[in-house]
Formats: C-alpha cells, structure tokens, sequence
C-alpha cells in the first residue's frame, strides 16, 4: 500500500511539473517580452546560420575559387563577432520596438535598411582600405560582401516570417494580445471593434468600449465598461496598453483625454475625421481601409534614447572623476562646519511614478524641515553660509550625477519633485502627472527659463509649461541646447542661493 501510494505521489508531481513548465511557457509568450525574446534570438540564429553559409558557398562551392580558404574555426569566430555587431545595430537603430504590430513589409523594411548600412560600412571600408590589394582581388572581395550581404538579408527575412508566423498563430489562440478600448462611438469605432473582434492575429483584445456624452448605438453600448470620467479606473482594472479614440467633432476631449488622463500611458490610435486629413495635419495608416492615426508614448527615436544615456554615462563619470578633489574638499568642509551629514538625501518621485533617493550636499542647516515641507525662497534663512556658496555655483547639486549613473535620473529633463508636491499639484493640476513620461533630469528647460522661485499654484503652471514643452520637442539638439544655457547660467552665477 505504501509503494502504491509513494507511486501515486510520484505522479503528481510529475503532472504538477509539466504543468508548471506549460504555465512558464505561456506566461513567456504572452508577455511581450517574450515575443520580443523570441525575435531576438531568431535573429540571431540566422545571422550565425547566414554566417555558416557565407563560409559553406565561399570556401567549397567552387564558385569563388580565387579567394584564399581559412578554418571552419576562424570563420565562425569571425561569425561570431559579427552577429554581435548587427544586433547592436538592430538594438540601436530600434528595430525591436513595437515588433509585429507593424506590416510584414515595413517591419523587413526597418531591418533591411540596418543591414544595407552595414554593407556600405563594409563596401567603403574595403575600397578605401586596402589600396594595396590588386583591383582584381579588390573585385572578388566586393563580390563575397555582396554574398554576405544576401544571406544575411534572406537567413534574417525568412526568421521575420517564421516568426511573425508563430505569433499569429498564437494570437489566433488568444495568446500575446494587446489588451485595448475603443473610446467613443462612431461608425468607424464600431467598424474598427467588429475588426478586432474578428480578426485576432491583428494582435488586439477589445476588453470594452468606453462611453462619452454623446448619444451611443446599441452595438457599441453592449460591450461599455464605463464612461470617460471612469477611464483611469478601467485602464488601471484591465491592464490597458491600446486606447483607440473613435470619438467624431469632440477635439477637446481628445486633447483631454491624452494629457490628463491614463490615456497618456498607453499606445494612442486616433480615428481621425475628413478634416483631419484633408487639411494634411494628421498622417494615417490604413488597417482594412479604416485609417488610424498612433500616437506611440515612446516620445525619442530609440537611437536618440540609446545616445542619450551614453551621453549621460560618458558626462557624469567625466564630471564625478575631473571633480573629484573638488568634491572631497567640499565634503571635508562641510563636516568640519557644523559636523552634521556631508550628504542631504530626499526621496523624489523618477518616471513613471517611481520613487528613488536623490543625492545632494548638504547647504541647510540640520533641522531645516522642523517646521514642515517647503520649497527652498530667494535668500532662504535655512541655507547655511557656505550653502550660499554652494548653490550658487551649483555646487551641491554634484552628487546627483550619482544618481544620473544609476539611471534614476538623466542631465536634461524635467526637475524631481518629492511625493508631496507631485500629490498635491496633481489635485490642482491634473495635467501634472504627465512630467511623469520621461526621466527626470539634473537641468532643464525650466530651469534655464525661470526666474525666482516661488511656491504658488502660477509658479507651477509656468513650470509645467515648460517641462510640457521640453516632452513635447525632446531630442538630442534640445538637450544640448539646455546644457550649453545651464553652463552659461552657472558662469554668470545665477543659480539659486
């Protein structure tokens, strides 16, 4: 009875097991990441099979005979290094953004355009690098880039269509949906759910339509989760990531909807009206003929991300290490003052809401906040002698390239506010959250425009204002720009004392 029983057991688990492997699996590829994963190591499986091909043809088909022949070793060590040069390529140039929610034709498009790159780089580094190789050998070099550039064009084309294969067919099973709303009803709203609804390996999930003051249709009623003043409660109870504005002749509410709303969180497609792109100002996709305009919350081109952090690395190392005697004597000083903390540390609020602990040295005395939270005035009594000297020349504000490297923050970007100020001003302000999209930053906009700091509801608007307009017109420019105006505002000591 006990060997039964011990069987019996035996087999549970075994069932338990598989079953916990099935639910790992699924949980994978329903996460878009998974997808995303999947993406990425086909890819590279076919660069490195392309690789063994470039080798198999060029070696032992006999149809480049006059090039020299190296080890099988040589050439996939070569392959190798390769495959990590094109996906940091890929990586950079953002070809894993938003991947299958795109046409087959424009997703190969943004692929192949990276891999043509990388053949010019090739071509010009052949030609212009080996003057001392015979024109003819040059030639057969040529040819065999040519071949590479081939298959790897056709090993990573047919890995897109494997893939983008599979996730259809995972999506016909209900599987890495999109969850999305259609906000607003309109005849091209209930075209576009009909479609949703119908046709799943499009990648979408209606959970609901939403409600506006208008007049709605019974099709569209029968699947409304709610109206437009319950929005942020339904993205937040279905896990929202699309929200499709249907919505005819009602552009105040649209323009609401996506900056004072969770709305602004989501991937936005705007169902335009004939005005709209009569008059040009909206550009449009068609899907079965029904044109949607995205609006993608991903406000930098991934290159300009990507260079943007390094950007941020390459400058705070440079400005922690060129300044660290500097930094060292500050410390020093400021213990030997008054012997209490060198470092003033604040919870602020970082993107996306996260809270993070932002670095500062310290230029108030030690029981500054005795008395309550608040914003630091022109000639605060709080500030300590050697504070004033140190906020204006900006000095205390060096150990926030700490915080810079560890990426709760960045140079240029909106100022961190704390958890306080964000709750409040959004109770006054509904708009304030959307600071919240981007990274915070050390300097920005606001801060090479304002004047004196005041604590006031008009104060904020103007600095929301600006920190809207700098979310608003991001780019690597803009940031160099804010950088520049800091360094001019520094030298002219102009910072807060």
């Amino acid at each position: 009875m006990h060997g039964v029983t011990h069987n019996i057991t035996a087999e549970n688990a075994e069932v338990h097991s598989r079953k916990g492997v099935v639910a790992s699996v699924l949980a994978f590829v329903k996460s878009p990441k998974g997808v995303h994963s999947l993406v990425v190591l086909t890819d590279v499986f076919a660069l490195l099979l392309s690789g063994a091909l470039f080798y198999v043809v060029r070696i032992h088909s006999g149809l480049l005979s006059d090039i020299e022949g190296y080890p099988f070793v040589v050439a996939m060590t070569t392959a190798v290094f390769a495959v990590m040069c094109w996906m940091f390529l890929f990586w950079f140039a953002g070809v894993y953004i938003n991947v299958h929610n795109r046409a087959l034709f424009d997703e190969y498009y943004s692929v192949l355009k990276v891999i043509l790159f990388g053949f010019l780089f090739l071509v010009v580094a052949v030609y212009f690098g080996t003057e001392s190789i015979p024109s003819g050998q040059r030639s057969y070099r040529l040819l065999t880039l040519l071949l590479y550039f081939l298959l790897v064009s056709g090993c990573v084309g047919f890995g897109r269509v494997f893939v983008r294969t599979v996730v259809k067919g995972l999506r016909r099973r209900g599987i890495g949906l999109r969850k999305a709303i259609i906000i607003g009803d309109s005849q091209r709203s209930r075209q576009l759910l009909d479609l949703f609804r119908a046709t799943p390996e499009l990648g979408y999930q209606v959970v609901g339509t939403v409600r506006t003051n208008q007049q709605v249709s019974q099709a569209f009623a029968q699947y409304a989760l709610g109206t437009v003043d319950d929005l942020n409660e339904i993205i937040q109870k279905h896990n929202v990531e699309v929200s499709v504005l249907g919505m005819e002749h009602e552009r105040d509410l649209v323009l609401q909807l996506m900056t004072e709303t969770a709305v602004s969180y989501t991937t936005i497609k705007i169902i335009p009206d004939l005005y709209d792109l009569v008059s040009g100002r909206a550009r449009a996709h068609h899907l079965y003929g029904i044109p949607l305009i995205e609006v993608n919350p991903q406000i930098m081109p991934v290159w300009e991300q990507h260079l943007k952090r390094l950007l941020d690395i390459g400058f705070s190392s440079m400005i922690l290490l060129v300044g660290l005697p500097l930094w060292v004597i500050t410390a020093i000083v400021i213990k030997l003052i008054d012997f209490g903390p060198i470092l003033y540390l604040q919870k602020r609020v970082g993107l996306g809401g996260k809270i993070f602990t932002m670095y500062k040295f310290r230029s108030m005395q030690t029981d500054a906040e005795k008395e309550g939270i608040s914003w630091t005035t022109q000639n605060d009594p709080r500030v300590t002698p050697l504070g004033k000297i140190l906020r204006k020349l900006h000095i205390d504000e060096a150990p926030q390239f700490w915080n810079v490297l560890k990426g709760d923050m960045s140079i240029v970007g909106p100022r961190p506010e704390r958890p306080f100020y964000v709750e409040k001003y959004t109770k006054l302000l509904p708009a304030y959250p959307r600071r919240l999209r981007v990274k915070p930053g050390l300097t920005g906009w606001n801060q090479v425009q304002a004047g004196k700091i005041v604590e006031n509801v008009e104060f904020v608007r103007e600095r929301i204002r600006h920190d809207f307009f700098y979310i608003e017109n991001m780019s690597l420019r803009l940031d160099v720009e804010i950088i520049f105006r800091t360094i001019l505002r520094v030298l002219q000591r102009k910072g807060q004392a």
